[in-house]
């Protein structure tokens, strides 16, 4: 491919690896960019030297596929480890009528996003898919770097609540301008939100090309309400003045809910812990339009059951990666949550957790023609993370050793006459 000679903005990088997603790893890799998208992966193509990174290997940008900003200001997450999910729930639902009360609270609200995106966007994210209640805050995305779906969260078991919150929906998805962010809906959970309202926002999802993101099948005791009615959930509701008998139809079931989800333009299922295997299937059989995100760290904080990754893989699911919030994780830093998969199911192949963050997450979010792999075409969004220094003779061994990813933004290509040290990201 031979780039336009009066394009200025060309440019190559060398690393000691690149890794595509969609290929085989390249050691001393070369990757030629320009106006912000990749040219050339493997040679360069850009008719000058190229900038060589050193010892780092080059990854497209990562995919968060669940994150909620609000919580970003959270120092430490709320609660304690592996408390009754309900007494969570609790949590965190007094902490945002705390924060509602506050005379600031919309400013504060609004810092706490960009200070969520600025954390996502310095540990190697390109993509993210965050779920906002009302007021969400929409200024915080205008300066920032990421690719953004802004699921826009739906809540209400109340039968009078669905119109108004339809409404709601369907003026986030017509909202414009949105340069920086692309919109979604966001129906809450089988306990939050009334089935006649999931029913009638997939259609319109599908009618605006939007994807919608549930959490569902997060909890045993979700799954008993569920079943019968019953258990911690009616509890809580109860004491929120939000509990409406017979808005959930006994003997209901994941399953139930995935098939309204398979109305929609594309689905996210958020967490999937306690999915059974005839749901996983019918995800697997689904899965160019409907994707699992699975968050490592949150689980690991509930101590909940194992996951199901392997049934997951192995049934063809998509599966995604989030880090979910500051609420129930230590940071929004990605490539932890995909080290700690890699530590918990060493039966995975390194090589398909990478792809769960990069192009997995990217085909989740509706991304896959822009992001998620490094291919001619794709946006020159890219993370670098530090070589070891005494590596395995597997790259993608070596790789989940790495820590520390660093973005590399291609949109800003210029070929600066320097040394490799001073053009390494960061130096």
């Amino acid at each position: 491919m031979q780039l336009r000679q009066n394009n200025a903005t060309a440019c190559a990088y060398r690393a000691r690896y690149l890794f595509p997603i969609v290929g085989s790893p390249i050691r001393d890799g070369v990757l030629t960019v320009a106006g912000g998208r990749i040219v050339a992966v493997g040679e360069n193509v850009s008719g000058r030297p190229p900038v060589d990174l050193g010892d780092v290997a080059i990854l497209p940008g990562l995919v968060n596929a669940h994150v909620h900003l609000e919580f970003s200001d959270l120092a430490t997450p709320l609660g304690r480890s592996d408390m009754p999910f309900t007494d969570w729930l609790m949590e965190v639902v007094t902490w945002r009528r705390q924060q509602m009360g506050e005379p600031d609270a919309a400013q504060r609200r609004l810092q706490a996003a960009r200070d969520g995106l600025d954390e996502v966007a310095r540990t190697g994210a390109a993509v993210i898919g965050e779920i906002a209640s009302p007021g969400w805050g929409e200024a915080a995305f205008q300066a920032n770097p990421l690719d953004a779906t802004v699921f826009l969260e739906l809540l209400g078991l109340d039968p009078q609540r669905v119109e108004p919150l339809l409404t709601a929906a369907a003026n986030h998805l017509a909202a414009v301008p949105r340069t920086m962010w692309r919109p979604g809906l966001g129906p809450h959970a089988p306990y939050s939100i009334n089935p006649e309202l999931l029913a009638r926002a997939c259609p319109l999802s599908r009618q605006h090309q939007a994807p919608v993101a549930m959490h569902l099948a997060e909890s045993r005791d979700e799954l008993e309400l569920l079943q019968s009615s019953t258990g911690p959930f009616v509890g809580l509701l109860e004491a929120f003045e939000a509990w409406h008998p017979g808005a959930i139809p006994r003997g209901s079931r994941p399953l139930d809910y995935l098939r309204v989800l398979a109305q929609a333009h594309r689905a996210l299922i958020v967490h999937g812990n306690y999915l059974s295997s005839d749901e996983i299937t019918f995800l697997g059989a689904r899965a160019a339009r409907m994707s699992v995100v699975f968050c490592p760290r949150t689980h690991a904080y509930f101590g909940h059951e194992p996951y199901p990754l392997r049934t997951l893989v192995a049934a063809g699911a998509n599966v995604a990666v989030g880090t979910d919030s500051r609420a129930s994780s230590p940071n929004l830093d990605l490539w932890e949550d995909l080290r700690l998969i890699r530590r918990t199911f060493p039966e995975v192949a390194p090589a398909d957790i990478l792809r769960m963050g990069t192009l997995c997450g990217a085909t989740a979010l509706g991304g896959e023609q822009d992001f998620g792999s490094l291919a001619p075409g794709k946006a020159a969004r890219l993370a670098c993370l530090p070589w070891p220094s005494d590596p395995t003779d597997d790259p993608y061994e070596a790789l989940f050793d790495c820590t520390g990813p660093t973005p590399l933004d291609g949109r800003q290509c210029e070929h600066p006459e320097t040394t490799a040290d001073d053009s390494r990201p960061g130096g």
